[in-house]
């Protein structure tokens, strides 16, 4: 990343956004007004610091986005339907471990809770504020439905919440005019530019970046166990080549991003057990393309182009751009030759992980053909046994972390049944 270069909330939201809405455009956008609606009710409670608010609409935008995961998606714009759990467990474990936000899971976790259904149950877990955004939730998808939201209809209609909420609602309504707003679609200018008075530091850019990085888990478990193998051994090289700290976290970075446009590509081609047609493979290869696009007009090009030219070759015979030779740098080169030891490594329906022989003997072949770099490729193999090994024990804290996702996943969802 340039030096002093600033990067926004409103940036980084978008280019999520941009990321999950290539799966399905009706959830994200969705969670915009639902995220304005909360912006209105937080301002007209009035004990809400600016930085409190930002925290908790940037939750409320996501608040769905466990149903990526658990197919509920049609499920969600339908309000006669008996309100779905499992997508808010799954989406708060989410925002529990992979995001900049984990200490808010629980305002995902409550977001479908009432204060008639839940007036007496789950009082240790539930959050104030997901109370605030289940009423916002269910608001937004009364409009969705009957396309109305007239303060009578709100009164008449919002029979599962008490009156402090619908008097919350018509309070900020007074105050803000933001109903209109919310129905003639000018609300997004002004809830973006809420998001804007924020300037992420740079940690904060790569938390964030590493949420949607590990947003590809909606789309393939393989995918992300690849990811987080990749990222260990582009670290475990550029640590060997002698590079300074600022260029190994944006190794890191770059390598833990290098798969995000996998998140478009169909589950059925990500998880296919076999070899994929020629068509099949044409659809997967766009994904260095589509990940190119996502973290495009981030400011953060130099880091996509470490992560997404990754099946680039020397030789020119890589994709998406055919680089090749100089026009590829020592870091991309890094990346390329983690991700080819990652695949190898791999375990898959369809192939067992690879013998240390069998991926030295791949490596050399594709370093002797021009594929990839000689040195780097020789520094791999001359300490395969210490970087393979370093690598895994890297991997092995974060890979159990989102193992055990599943575990808790199934926990809460028997306490709540």
């Amino acid at each position: 990343m340039k030096e002093n270069l600033e990067v926004t909330l409103k940036q980084m939201i978008h280019i999520i956004h941009r990321a999950i809405n290539s799966v399905d455009k009706r959830l994200l956008n969705h969670g915009e007004k639902v995220a304005y609606i909360m912006l209105n009710l937080l301002k007209a409670k009035g004990n809400y610091s600016n930085e409190d608010m930002l925290k908790i609409c940037v939750i409320s935008i996501f608040h769905d986005i466990g149903a990526y995961k658990v197919a509920e998606r049609d499920k969600l714009v339908d309000i006669d339907v008996k309100t779905p759990f499992d997508h808010a467990i799954y989406g708060s474990l989410f925002i529990k471990y992979f995001s900049p936000l984990p200490n808010l899971y629980n305002i995902v976790l409550s977001h479908h809770f009432t204060c008639k259904y839940f007036k007496d149950k789950h009082m240790d877990i539930i959050s104030k504020e997901g109370m605030i955004l289940s009423f916002a939730d269910y608001i937004d998808r009364v409009y969705l439905s009957k396309k109305e939201l007239t303060k009578d209809f709100i009164r008449n209609h919002a029979e599962e919440y008490s009156n402090e909420y619908i008097e919350l609602l018509l309070e900020a309504d007074r105050k803000f005019n933001f109903i209109e707003k919310l129905i003639d679609k000018t609300y997004v200018d002004e809830l973006y530019d809420f998001f804007g008075t924020r300037i992420l530091t740079r940690d904060e850019v790569v938390s964030y970046s590493k949420m949607l990085a590990y947003s590809i888990d909606f789309r393939s478990e393989a995918t992300v166990k690849h990811t987080i193998l990749v990222e260990a051994v582009s670290y475990q090289i550029a640590k060997l080549c002698g590079l300074d700290e600022k260029i190994l976290s944006k190794i890191k970075l770059a390598a833990a991003l290098h798969d995000i446009g996998k998140i478009a590509i169909p589950v059925e081609i990500l998880e296919k057990p076999g070899k994929l047609t020629d068509e099949e493979f044409e659809i997967m290869k766009s994904h260095a393309i589509i990940g190119y696009e996502i973290l495009s007009d981030l400011n953060i090009d130099d880091i996509r182009d470490i992560g997404t030219f990754h099946h680039e070759k020397l030789d020119g015979a890589g994709y998406p751009f055919g680089l090749k030779g100089n026009q590829l740098t020592k870091e991309m080169r890094i990346v390329a030759i983690g991700d080819i030891t990652s695949a190898l490594l791999g375990v898959r329906s369809y192939k067992e992980e690879f013998s240390k022989d069998r991926i030295i003997k791949i490596l050399n072949n594709m370093a002797k053909d021009n594929k990839i770099d000689l040195y780097i490729t020789n520094l791999l193999i001359d300490n395969y046994d210490f970087i393979i090994d370093e690598a895994k024990k890297q991997a092995s804290d974060l890979m159990a972390k989102y193992l055990n996702i599943t575990t808790e996943y199934k926990q809460l969802l028997k306490k709540f049944s």
